[in-house]
């Protein structure tokens, strides 16, 4: 009692203030235990620095420097890639922090690379060390359960040397004959006069049709005016499949908190359509090969969903023959001395006839405006691989760029093949340029030229795209002298399974 008779009230200590408020504790042990596992991860990351003799990596600054969680950078990149801007945006990070350099993003140390060195390491010399499937394999399992994007180790070693065996001898499985069929149907899309048509929408038809009927044994008809409803829909259904494995693939863990039934469905339906193809392929075959001495018994569903596996990646990365056509296409609109040139060459080696076997492996001018165009419109723009084991890249670190650096467990190292194939100096001057006579004295087997990955993993099909696309861009120049420029509006990104121009590509041929 004070000497009024009034109760004194107890002071209230900054202890028990503190502990009062339940939300604040909380929050201050979360922040308190943030900053402890940040100082013993950089403490375990010189340690780890030291013993294999590398030097500190460059760290995107700025305002993300404080971005302990990645939140910031991935609302960045979720903004530009709705944007249609990710590309200029990664390649301005790569002329500001160079080559290689590290980022957060939502919690995960991810690396970002454009090196040439550092992309052959990963896909070469330390292709040991890194994976694909932890990244690839919840994007494409409901549709591709066993299939090559969803593996690793002795399961993908023996899907990919399935598909190399299939896809070995080229004169067997590239039959000159149905590709001039293809040819002809895709002429029939092309209005006379030289009016406008959008050739990247023909390209695709195009592709599309001489993929299904190589890996399905049947068109899908997609350059037909009376395309069945069934095709149609399968159509469809991979499309969407394609878009929503990008989406996904793009927005990393929060991909959890998007609803998956339409994929879900177009996936078990176009699934079930591949099957049914590869079932009635196999009863049709001869029985020859099921009577051959020593032959094993198979179990004919394994086998069947194994072929309908292979099938299926062959349709989601088929792709890479449109972005190639489109992408030359939007650049020859805009040069007439290329197209002048190209269609000389063509007509003096081979004439106004289809070309053949030995005639293809002559036109070494369709082959370089190819490269150039590959170099310039890669067809897979980003790839991903996660390091299995504490793991190095050759240059990144220290202050200009040259020392090793440091991939702990777990990591994941993005490589930009646009960055790549626009900012490398080892393509001589003004590499964000088409100019097919670079390739005179560059080769297509040059490290930083990558339209088809390197190493194991590289694409099985690339040489069955290279003859391919040579025989298209050599008929079409045998039918036309001149192209047409329909383009009214910028080049802008449309990244799906490839790359795509979100515009289209408007040109006339005549």
């Amino acid at each position: 009692m004070s000497p009024r008779g009034k109760m004194v009230q107890p002071i209230e200590t900054p202890r028990q203030a503190f502990l009062a408020h339940p939300l604040t504790v909380i929050l201050v042990g979360i922040i308190l235990s943030l900053l402890v596992r940040r100082l013993l991860w950089n403490l375990k990351q010189r340690e780890l620095e030291r013993l294999h003799g590398c030097e500190r990596l460059h760290n995107e600054g700025g305002c993300l420097r404080y971005d302990f969680l990645g939140i910031a950078k991935a609302i960045k990149l979720g903004f530009h890639f709705r944007r249609r801007t990710s590309l200029p945006y990664t390649n301005a990070l790569f002329k500001r922090y160079g080559e290689t350099y590290a980022s957060n993003v939502l919690g995960y140390r991810l690396i970002f690379t454009c090196s040439a060195e550092n992309i052959k390491h990963l896909l070469s010399t330390a292709f040991a060390d890194f994976d694909s499937s932890p990244l690839r394999k919840p994007l494409f399992q409901p549709i591709t359960p066993d299939g090559i994007f969803t593996l690793d180790g002795p399961g993908w070693k023996k899907s990919r040397d399935q598909l190399r065996s299939r896809l070995s001898n080229l004169r067997k499985i590239v039959d000159l004959n149905q590709c001039e069929r293809h040819f002809q149907a895709f002429l029939q899309h092309v209005p006379p006069n030289g009016q406008a048509f959008d050739v990247q929408a023909c390209a695709f038809a195009l592709a599309l049709d001489m993929q299904t009927l190589f890996s399905l044994g049947e068109s899908v008809d997609a350059l037909s005016f009376c395309q069945s409803r069934e095709k149609k829909q399968f159509l469809e259904d991979l499309l969407f499949v394609k878009e929503k494995i990008v989406q996904d693939g793009f927005r990393g863990p929060l991909r959890y908190l998007y609803p998956k039934r339409r994929f879900l469905h177009c996936c078990k339906r176009a699934r079930r359509y591949v099957i049914a193809h590869v079932s009635r392929q196999l009863t049709g075959c001869s029985s020859m090969s099921e009577k051959a001495e020593g032959a094993q018994p198979t179990n004919a569903e394994e086998e069947v969903s194994l072929l309908a596996d292979q099938a299926l990646s062959i349709l989601l990365a088929n792709d890479s023959m449109s972005t190639t056509l489109s992408g030359l296409f939007f650049c020859l609109s805009q040069d007439e001395r290329v197209v002048k040139k190209l269609t000389a060459s063509i007509l003096g080696t081979v004439g106004l006839e289809p070309p053949t076997w030995g005639q293809l492996g002559s036109l070494h001018y369709v082959r370089w405006v190819l490269q150039e165009a590959m170099r310039l419109f890669p067809a897979v723009v980003f790839n991903a691989r996660v390091a299995n084991k504490n793991s190095t890249l050759p240059t990144g670190g220290g202050t200009n760029g040259n020392s090793p650096v440091l991939i702990r467990n777990g990591e994941i190292v993005v490589f930009s093949t646009w960055a790549r194939h626009r900012l490398g100096k080892d393509f001589g001057e003004n590499p964000d340029e088409f100019y097919p006579e670079r390739w005179k004295h560059l080769s297509g087997d040059m490290i930083g030229f990558i339209p088809f990955n390197k190493g194991p993993r590289a694409c099985p099909g690339q040489h069955y795209a290279m003859i391919v696309l040579t025989y298209i861009v050599a008929r079409i120049f045998q039918t036309f002298s001149t192209v047409s420029n329909y383009v009214t509006r910028e080049w802008t990104e449309r990244i799906s399974m490839t790359l795509e121009n979100e515009n289209g590509v408007l040109i006339g041929l005549s």
